[in-house]
């Protein structure tokens, strides 16, 4: 079995050929004619696979912004979730597919969504896994620098828990508290205070 579980503090997406459908795999592989296809045949555009991914998620997650758009122009809801309740633009932001995240942006994705399991928002996603671009972006956005998720972590916590020191800069910039008391650790506190 080949599959590939993605985790973000236990925010989890999982993309397998295992798990996926016609149109999943599809929209993994960037197929738009295929995709089209399906589509045009009666494929079920909100249907998850096994896994719980709608193909709108996978696509994100894989970076193919012209599945992405097809699908949206096809009639998918932009906040379409999957069992853990994360949209197409945390899936994005978490596999640091910058064209995806500003397509999903451009038609209206919540910046701001945390109505997950997680709590999480997607600028949650981009900063723990490092994608500085991805963050640049969400935070021209507006994106809620001290979003907390169900922990109460904020982005700048999870970017600097990785050592992703030029998204926590990006953070910083931005306005993120520089806190004890939310950064869990002097390590991590006296990195931040550094950086600011």
């Amino acid at each position: 079995m080949n599959y590939v579980c993605a985790s973000v503090a236990g925010l989890a997406f999982f993309t397998s050929a295992a798990f996926a459908g016609p149109l999943h795999d599809a929209a993994r592989d960037g197929d738009v004619k295929r995709v089209t296809l399906l589509l045009d045949q009666g494929t079920d555009i909100t249907e998850p696979d096994t896994a719980g991914e709608p193909a709108l998620l996978v696509a994100s997650l894989a970076g193919r912004p012209d599945v992405v758009a097809l699908l949206l122009d096809r009639g998918c809801d932009i906040e379409i979730r999957n069992k853990g309740g994360l949209t197409a633009l945390h899936a994005a932001a978490y596999g640091g597919n910058l064209d995806t995240v500003k397509l999903l942006l451009a038609k209206g994705a919540d910046v701001n969504d945390t109505k997950n399991f997680y709590k999480m928002s997607p600028l949650h996603a981009a900063a723990e896994e490092g994608h500085a671009d991805v963050v640049a972006v969400l935070l021209t956005q507006k994106a809620e620098v001290e979003a907390k998720e169900r922990n109460g972590y904020t982005p700048l916590t999870q970017a600097g828990w990785r050592s992703h020191w030029d998204a926590a800069e990006l953070l910083l910039k931005a306005g993120a508290t520089c806190q004890k008391a939310d950064l869990v650790g002097d390590w991590l506190y006296t990195e931040c205070t550094k950086r600011k």
